[in-house]
């Protein structure tokens, strides 16, 4: 299993990444404009909202100005996601966010609009990568189904899941420790992520979101150490991917029966 790297692994240009996107909206937004920076990340995934955090009330009506500004500011904001995940995938985790607005053909400032600190921008990347992860997961079981003629036992739910972290970290290890650096951004990655867990593991289960919250922390101890041996250690001196995968599997799930 050897997953590709995202597509376009260098950095782009500052003069394409500029022509891919709208001109940013005027530097005297009021803050209490529609325009101005909100911390918009992507929709909570299905079932993975954080307790509390329900529907939000009905917005007010908005005139058709507000409106192309804040479809503007989502495109453009993507955008520098897409701009920044490619350069830390390319040249790792220290990225500045200089760096990022160099690669994003604007400044510092237009950066800090959108993403009020690296942690915000972490947690943003943290819950792209959690949507893919979640992608996989699903069309992972539904093949299983299929193959099956119906549902599957949490083995292979959890053997699913694993596989799907394990290549996600591989496909790009710079991105991944990024996402996976201690902040805030990383507790938002790590309790969604258990809260993605917690829904493959059977309800008969006991407290399965105990269980899913130790699985993710297990898991996470695992392949980081697995990937460091992966660059650091002797040719040759650690397992595959596959053989990771397998050995998570049987681990989780004896302590799971017994």
């Amino acid at each position: 299993m050897k997953p590709s790297p995202p597509s376009g692994s260098s950095a782009p240009s500052a003069s394409t990444a500029s022509s891919a996107a709208p001109a940013d909206p005027p530097p005297g937004i009021a803050p209490g404009d529609p325009a101005a920076p909100r911390d918009e990340g992507p929709e909570p995934l299905d079932g993975l909202a954080a307790p509390g955090e329900g529907a939000s009330p009905a917005a007010p009506a908005v005139d058709g100005r507000s409106a192309r500004w804040a479809a503007h500011r989502e495109t453009r904001r993507a955008e520098m996601l897409r701009v920044a995940r490619k350069l830390i995938h390319a040249q790792g985790p220290d990225v500045t966010m200089e760096d990022i607005a160099v690669a994003s053909g604007t400044s510092k400032s237009i950066v800090y609009r959108y993403f009020t600190d690296k942690a915000q921008l972490q947690r943003a990347i943290g819950m792209h990568i959690l949507s893919d992860m979640h992608r996989q997961l699903v069309e992972g079981i539904a093949r299983l189904e299929q193959e099956a003629g119906g549902a599957v036992d949490a083995e292979a739910r959890i053997r699913v899941m694993i596989s799907a972290y394990v290549s996600t970290a591989e496909s790009s290890p710079n991105v991944y420790r990024f996402v996976t650096r201690p902040s805030d951004g990383l507790n938002h990655f790590l309790s969604s992520t258990a809260r993605l867990v917690a829904a493959a593991v059977p309800e008969s289960s006991p407290s399965p979101e105990v269980w899913a919250a130790g699985a993710v922390g297990f898991v996470r101890g695992a392949v980081d150490r697995w990937m460091t041996d992966r660059t650091s250690g002797p040719a040759g001196g650690t397992i595959t991917d596959d053989q990771l995968i397998d050995h998570l599997v049987t681990w989780l799930m004896k302590g799971m029966r017994h």
